[in-house]
């Protein structure tokens, strides 16, 4: 994971330039100089942090959700929404029609 050690390296870069711009201290070519610097820097993190949403939506469809703590039935209430839905799909409010038989 070796990931994490350098988006927050990036992030910190980023806060070092952007006290520096606003400082006022920079000269103008200097100051674009930092700026660009500032856009690299951004344009890596979003990289990075495009290639974890990724990694966790991989995660995902392998049935390891984050969010449930890896439970595949939908969390700590062992998927009672699911088994909720399940119950209603026959249901079709239609008069005449038997929701029973679906």
């Amino acid at each position: 994971m070796d990931e994490a050690p350098k988006f927050e390296e990036g992030l910190a870069a980023l806060e070092k330039l952007v006290a520096e711009l606003e400082a006022g201290d920079l000269g103008l070519d200097e100051a674009l100089k930092r700026f660009e610097k500032g856009v690299k820097i951004a344009g890596q993190m979003q990289k990075s942090l495009e290639d974890t949403g990724r990694r966790i939506e991989k995660l995902g469809a392998d049935g390891l959700s984050p969010m449930d703590g890896g439970d595949a039935e939908g969390g700590e209430d062992g998927g009672a929404e699911h088994k909720q839905r399940k119950g209603k799909a026959g249901k079709t409010g239609k008069p005449g029609v038997d929701p029973t038989l679906f």
